[in-house]
């Protein structure tokens, strides 16, 4: 196991609880509230917001500190591609549809350092065994 399986183990057992306690609507919420709490905070504000290079820098060092292995094959102006090649989130695989998991973050993520003018899709993810998950970030038209 190659990511920081007990600091990602503490998000999966909260999101758990919050499930078990309040239902699925208010554990997504609470997981997004706590994602962009710590995000907002290990990405700061003093960047170039709406940059590729700037994501790409940003979202990889960070994910580097928490034992994510992750590539960004593309980093162009209009768009990124963004592969996970560990599942940070293994023990939710039952518990969620990652699409809405990946919500959490990657909305975030990608408003927070990019804009609102950048969205994203999802092409392949591990859960669906595919061999890495991969989002397509993109400049709206």
């Amino acid at each position: 196991m190659n990511y920081n399986a007990a600091f990602f183990g503490l998000f999966e057992n909260t999101f758990k609880l919050f499930k078990r306690e309040y239902g699925e609507d208010i554990a997504l919420k609470h997981f997004t509230e706590l994602m962009e709490q710590g995000l907002s905070k290990s990405y700061g504000n003093d960047f170039e917001k709406g940059s590729p290079e700037t994501f790409k820098q940003l979202v990889g060092e960070r994910d580097e500190l928490v034992g994510l292995r992750v590539e960004f094959p593309t980093a162009a102006s209009n768009e990124i591609i963004y592969r996970f090649l560990d599942d940070p989130f293994p023990n939710l695989r039952q518990e969620i549809k990652s699409n809405l998991l990946d919500q959490c973050y990657m909305n975030f993520k990608v408003k927070y350092i990019l804009g609102d003018e950048w969205d994203y899709t999802t092409n392949k993810h591990l859960w669906n065994g595919d061999e890495y998950t991969e989002h397509r970030i993109y400049k709206k038209q």
